[in-house]
């Protein structure tokens, strides 16, 4: 894992607020265009349920994982901002299936409503802790991404292996993981020069990821009650 350095990058006033600006209208595209990559794939809900199980989930990470590397290897360019938009609509796209099922059902769609106000709740109180306070948490960075590999470890697992209490498990340990990757990240950000396109990829797949940890959590627990 690389090191984080121990030094803060200092950088003028006007290239800090010019980096923020665009990381976070690249956020505010990111988002309209995953409604719409949504919106698209609503019609080809037909096609999802042909490929199967295995068929749709290896095609979307083929096509999310493929267009968020372009983004990434061209960040420093008009490419990058052309792929991230790529990407999201990508992740939009073939998070219709799922939006799909929600919208058919009155119990799920009102975690949804729930969980996007807790998301957006959640997200910009961290958000603006960090962009106030302008503290450093790149010491978070070993501790998330052990936490992430065991999220991951646990999310495979459970593709072969259903087990309530582990999906209890694995969504609060994700949503505690990704709210402090929005820390994290939202770090970066403030107390280094990164680039506007990497930044604004991992706050998206922060946003996103705690999202969904959130309401498969809530769902969890009140078909428990």
């Amino acid at each position: 894992m690389e090191e984080r350095r121990t030094s803060v990058i200092t950088y003028p006033e006007e290239s800090r607020a010019s980096i923020l600006g665009k990381t976070y209208l690249l956020l505010t595209v990111g988002f309209i265009t995953m409604a719409l990559g949504t919106g698209v794939g609503f019609q080809f809900l037909p096609m999802f349920a042909h490929l199967g199980k295995w068929g749709y989930l290896i095609l979307s990470l083929v096509a999310t994982i493929g267009t968020m590397f372009l983004a990434l290897i061209f960040q420093r360019n008009i490419l990058g901002y052309l792929f991230f938009t790529l990407f999201t609509f990508t992740v939009g796209f073939f998070d219709a299936p799922a939006v799909a099922v929600i919208l058919q059902s009155p119990f799920l769609l009102e975690i949804f409503k729930e969980t996007a106000l807790i998301t957006g709740v959640v997200t910009g109180a961290l958000s603006l802790f960090v962009l106030i306070t302008k503290k450093d948490f790149g010491f978070l960075g070993g501790f998330l991404f052990t936490g992430l590999v065991l999220v991951v470890i646990m999310a495979v697992v459970g593709l072969f292996w259903h087990n309530s209490l582990m999906n209890v498990v694995m969504s609060g340990m994700g949503a505690l993981v990704f709210s402090g990757f929005i820390l994290y990240d939202t770090s970066r950000l403030v107390n280094e020069k990164g680039n506007p396109v990497e930044i604004a990829i991992a706050l998206f797949l922060d946003i996103i990821n705690l999202f969904w940890s959130l309401f498969n959590l809530l769902v969890a627990l009140k078909e428990e009650r």
